[in-house]
């Protein structure tokens, strides 16, 4: 029977360090590399960006063709007319079920705090008091 809650690796916890530069980013298929150590977690790679287009009313989502990537504090511009308030963000608050955040991250989350494995729920992240370690549910028994 495999193991249902897994030890998330931190820092300090694993592997050789390599003294080689890492590749450019670029657009293409994702793969795990050929390399047997671990990159230093002040290594950079070289990436161009850009500024990002206008937000318009009814505009439809699209990941984009530029080979640019946007920062994480970039801004769009947005019509005057438009208004984000509209949207009633307060809708969103407390919410009772599956929440997407379609890519956008989350601000001052914590984790589950558990001196034992909580519930087994696949996927579920809890943070045991114990050992002051990450634990993800990776099957259910």
């Amino acid at each position: 029977m495999p193991e249902v809650w897994k030890k998330v690796l931190l820092e300090g916890d694993a592997a050789v360090l390599s003294d080689t530069a890492p590749v450019d980013v670029t657009k293409s298929a994702a793969s795990e590399g050929t390399a047997s150590e671990a990159s230093r977690q002040d290594h950079k790679h070289d990436i161009s960006t850009t500024t990002p287009g206008t937000i318009a009313e009814n505009a439809t989502p699209a990941e984009g063709t530029s080979t640019s990537l946007a920062r994480a504090d970039h801004t769009h511009g947005s019509p005057a007319s438009w208004t984000p308030a509209a949207h009633k963000l307060n809708t969103h608050s407390n919410p009772d079920g599956a929440v997407a955040f379609a890519g956008q991250q989350a601000t001052d989350l914590v984790l589950h705090n558990a001196a034992a494995n909580p519930t087994a729920v696949l996927g579920k992240i809890y943070f045991k008091t114990g050992d002051l370690h990450p634990y993800v549910c990776t099957s259910i028994a």
